[in-house]
């Protein structure tokens, strides 16, 4: 008897979990990811124009530093091509080679090398300008847009440091 009442417990809980990852996987949406939206893109905006107001004021930039800011605040904002590049359909990548899928591959590295190129060139002409006081703020702000960026995100142990941490 003690047997039969553990496993309809046992039971009872198995289902009462499954239920509820059903009962989370019914309230998404069920929304394809695709280009962002006039409102997302509204939204960024927003928010990269209050962070570059921000920096603008922590950095307290002066009147013979505003033309290399504007510089600066042009070269690193994103920029859509004018013809967005060919991405094969699933059905088409599903049919290409290895080699042919790491060439598309190496053209998308590519192109992110040549964009990271061009904003590490913005940075350092800006950087060049600012006193070393701007530049040490310059640095805090750009280290919390890392850390926002590629920060923790549970797959990695290191510790503030970068150490490896042990497990306990």
């Amino acid at each position: 008897m003690f047997k039969l009442r553990k496993q309809l417990l046992i039971g009872v809980t198995a289902l009462s979990i499954a239920a509820m990852g059903l009962t989370a996987y019914a309230q998404t949406d069920g929304a394809k990811k695709g280009p962002p939206t006039p409102e997302q893109q509204a939204k960024f905006s927003d928010r990269m124009a209050k962070m570059q107001a921000k920096w603008h004021d922590d950095l307290k930039i002066t009147a013979a530093q505003e033309p290399a800011w504007q510089t600066f605040i042009g070269k690193i904002k994103p920029v859509k091509p004018a013809v967005p590049p060919q991405r094969p359909s699933k059905e088409d990548w599903a049919k290409l080679s290895a080699p042919e899928r790491l060439d598309h591959q190496m053209e998308f590295l590519k192109r992110a090398e040549t964009r990271l190129a061009e904003h590490t060139a913005a940075v350092k002409e800006f950087y060049a300008v600012l006193t070393p006081v701007q530049q040490k703020v310059f640095d805090e702000h750009f280290k919390r847009l890392e850390q926002h960026r590629f920060g923790h995100r549970g797959f990695h142990r290191g510790g503030p440091d970068g150490a490896q941490e042990s497990r306990p």
